[in-house]
């Protein structure tokens, strides 16, 4: 992950799921079994992220909970505007930023681990154009 200030997250140890949503409307006519369905556009990807932290010391894991780890990532996660990802699978889908819309972890206090679950959005940079003036 990257910031608008360019500091970098690098995440070993995360799983990504990713769902997309098109947009369909649909119209019920009388007499018709069933609707019309009009497309009218691909919504944004739905990520949904589990990210491991572990505790590590001069690059060695240590058995203490990750507190360094935790703070370091929630900068990532409160960031209020989108961040850059980079990775092989969001690759394949086209993603290359992300907007966080929720976070959520439960204290794992028994091991050098904590593991923090993200929701996100695709984002892309659009550019609208007014032909009216």
């Amino acid at each position: 992950m990257t910031r608008e200030d360019k500091s970098t997250l690098v995440i070993n140890d995360a799983t990504v799921n990713i769902s997309q949503e098109k947009h369909i409307i649909r119209t019920q006519l009388v007499g018709l079994g069933g609707t019309i369905k009009e497309y009218i556009c691909l919504g944004d990807y739905s990520i949904s992220l589990s990210v491991g932290i572990v505790a590590v010391r001069d690059g060695v894991i240590v058995d203490e909970y990750p507190e360094a780890g935790i703070r370091e990532v929630k900068k990532f996660l409160d960031e209020n505007q989108a961040v850059k990802v980079s990775s092989t699978f969001f690759e394949l889908f086209g993603i290359s930023r992300i907007v966080v819309s929720r976070f959520s972890l439960n204290q794992e206090t028994w091991s050098n681990r904590q593991t923090i679950d993200v929701r996100a959005f695709s984002d892309e940079d659009y550019v609208i154009k007014c032909t009216e003036y």
